[in-house]
């Protein structure tokens, strides 16, 4: 019969050979496994480290002596990276959750090392609880994900019969309310208070970044700020925009519904404007098109940053083209120091000189004629060095240059070069308290932590506002992150009217459902709409208001559009026309009355009754039927020319889907035999709210 001792040589065999199958440049015995021939990440320094971690020692040295040796014992060492590969073989877990799993293995060996245990088979429960206790006593915010991480390596021993006896590990923590949960508006306290304010951006800290981004200190500087514009300008993830292409900007006519290009009061031809981008969430890419407002900025942006990155980028392209070199210096060319330090980023030859010493290099000729300044009043004299001596050293730090990439078939296809990235710089070129260290030979692309410390969230690297003194309201320090304009513009698109759909789509968002993270809204803002109708006299004056608002572009949103076109291009009678045939109400609709109480909550299907709302009811009121059966025409036509003219762009498939579901539910509402009592269109549709009958009670306390 096996022991655990078997088991687990026999686990850690099978991941081998799976992964030796794999056919990645990874060596298995290495410490550090550079994962870009393995993992797909858009970070460029993406590896797995197998070492004893550092923290436990810097932070408790007293309870946990420093190793050694930073090296994981042979046998655990295998056993983490066989973990790391079962989980990519059996879960198809990415990178991020399998460097978490990884750093789980490594806190466990922590506790081994502690007893001087050394091999997974001595794992225990007590192992498992002390690492969740020595993450409680270092602060660790994450204890949920930790937990949940180490659960799952737990039952994976079990699984495999590594220990002796089942671990049976199982934690009892709870999710962080402020990533897994959202405040219902029943539990906010004031009507003006804001949902997950803490996610958005203060006033001060977007007054204070337009300060910077108007005024950038350098060069350098300036490419991080445009960087920094296009995510306030467009909204996206972080490594969406620092992935930009270089040719991302796309003009085109604006179109009527015929096709036919619309022009302004002027004759002037009307574009629309967009920026191409790489979704993470859908590989393809595709455009975000601007708003009026944001595309003066986003036009600085870009074309600024491709005025600011050409010599990168020309440095860039002629590595690319030359693999295996660093410059266009002949190996046995001699170059000056005076010259090397424009190119390898020091302040003085001096330092050049005991750098390259440092390196084992040093110079084939020296000039004492020729004297270099130095500070304090100082020379030396000038030296030359071999180029191929330097190019040597500087070869192994060099990138690949591949910026993107995405598995097709099983085969790596390179997206995106170095030198068709719209953001990059020179290695050193935000080490702004060190801005002579800039190494010309080293073009890479803007990184998202280089974002987020010019925003100042990770410490102890000076932000773009303590450079400049800017501080919030009560002068605490700001700090923001990357994706804070996401909330904030999501928040802006909420206000704005705009449907979850199309919410969605600006923001390259697959699910709907994820748009109510992104929300911040008060209970003002979201009832003050419904708090304005539910005030009229009647519904005549409801549909005048209605009409007002859609006539002085006050009211938002497909009516709003298609009155306008009307208005331009078949004139004011159309236009009137069709608000009188489909803008007739706002609560009571034209195609049926909705039973919803909006003084309690607003719609939480967003005015889609036609999705399966329980609360619409056919009324067989004069003149509902033919706009049903209008409606439904209409319905039809988008959904014929939607499906003839799709162009393949993301997100199409979500629109074809909601006019198909539209249709259906249309063409039932028509079939219903109605009388003078008001009949559900959608008994079994899901209400929006349930009744207290219906409501879960709590257990501990009297309600």
């Amino acid at each position: 019969m096996l022991d655990g001792v078997d088991h687990l040589n026999g686990f850690i065999q099978e991941e081998k050979v799976f992964f030796a199958a794999l056919n990645t440049p990874i060596c298995w015995e290495a410490e550090r496994w550079e994962i870009k021939g393995w993992l797909f990440h858009r970070e460029r320094d993406a590896q797995l480290l197998f070492t004893y971690p550092k923290r436990a020692y810097m932070k408790f040295p007293t309870e946990f002596p420093a190793p050694e040796s930073m090296s994981l014992s042979p046998i655990y060492a295998d056993f983490t990276k066989a973990i790391a590969v079962y989980l990519y073989r059996t879960k198809a877990s990415g990178y991020i959750a399998i460097r978490n799993y990884v750093n789980e293995c490594r806190r466990l060996y922590v506790i081994l090392h502690r007893r001087d245990e050394h091999s997974p088979a001595c794992l225990t429960r007590w192992h498992f609880e002390e690492v969740v206790r020595f993450l409680q006593a270092t602060g660790y915010q994450n204890l949920y994900d930790a937990a949940t991480n180490l659960q799952v390596i737990a039952s994976i021993i079990d699984q495999k019969n590594i220990s002796p006896y089942p671990i049976a590990f199982k934690h009892s923590f709870s999710p962080l309310e402020s990533r897994h949960s959202y405040t219902a508006i029943a539990e906010m306290e004031a009507a003006d208070q804001r949902v997950g304010a803490d996610k958005l951006p203060s006033r001060e800290a977007m007054e204070a970044y337009s300060t910077c981004t108007n005024h950038p200190l350098n060069d350098e500087e300036e490419i991080l700020l445009r960087t920094i514009d296009l995510l306030i300008a467009m909204g996206q993830r972080g490594n969406e925009v620092t992935l930009i292409p270089l040719d991302c900007w796309v003009e085109r006519p604006s179109r009527g519904q015929l096709g036919e290009a619309l022009t302004d009061a002027n004759g002037v031809a009307i574009n629309e404007v967009g920026i191409r981008y790489y979704p993470e969430k859908n590989f393809q890419p595709r455009v975000h098109w601007l708003a009026e407002q944001d595309i003066p900025l986003a036009q600085r942006a870009v074309f600024r940053l491709k005025e600011l990155t050409k010599e990168a980028r020309e440095v860039a392209k002629w590595q690319e083209a030359n693999p295996g070199k660093v410059w266009q210096f002949a190996p046995d060319e001699f170059i000056e120091d005076n010259d090397l330090i424009k190119i390898l980023g020091f302040e003085h030859t001096y330092n050049l000189f005991l750098f390259l010493k440092r390196n084992n290099i040093l110079p084939v000729h020296t000039n004492h004629k020729k004297r270099n300044l130095l500070p304090r009043n100082r020379t030396q004299a000038a030296h030359s060095y071999r180029a191929g001596d330097i190019e040597g050293l500087l070869l192994p730090k060099l990138n690949d240059h591949v910026a993107l990439r995405e598995n097709t078939g099983g085969q790596w296809k390179v997206v995106l070069k170095t030198s068709e990235v719209l953001s990059i710089r020179f290695d050193g070129a935000f080490r702004f308290k060190r801005i002579a260290n800039i190494f010309k030979v080293f073009p890479e692309r803007t990184q998202l932590k280089e974002i987020n410390a010019a925003l100042g969230s990770i410490p102890g690297i000076e932000s773009i506002f303590e450079r400049r003194k800017l501080t919030e309201a009560d002068g605490s320090k700001i700090v923001l992150t990357s994706h804070q304009p996401r909330h904030w513009r999501n928040t802006l698109y909420e206000l704005a009217g705009m449907s979850n759909v199309q919410q969605a789509l600006a923001l390259g968002r697959q699910k709907l459902t994820q748009n109510k993270t992104y929300q911040h809204v008060t209970i003002e803002e979201l009832t003050h709409l419904h708090k304005e109708l539910l005030s009229f006299n009647s519904p005549l004056e409801k549909v005048t208001f209605l009409h007002d608002g859609i006539r002085t572009n006050k009211i938002l949103g497909d009516l709003t559009d298609t009155y306008n076109f009307l208005k331009e291009d078949e004139g004011v009678s159309s236009a009137e026309s069709f608000l009188k045939t489909h803008a007739q109400a706002l609560h009571i609709t034209p195609f049926g009355g909705c039973t919803h109480d909006f003084s309690q909550t607003p719609c939480l299907k967003h005015l889609q009754c036609w999705n399966g709302c329980s609360n619409l009811h056919r009324t067989n009121t004069p003149g509902e039927k033919e706009k049903l059966q209008q409606l439904l025409e209409g319905s039809r036509e988008a959904l014929k020319k939607m499906e003839v003219d799709q162009s393949g762009e993301y997100g199409t498939d979500v629109w074809v889907q909601d006019l198909k579901t539209k249709v259906e539910n249309l063409e039932k509402a028509l079939r219903m035999e109605v009388n003078s009592d008001p009949i559900p269109v959608f008994p079994d549709g899901k209400p929006v709210t349930l009744p207290l009958s219906m409501q879960q009670r709590s257990s501990v306390k009297d309600e």
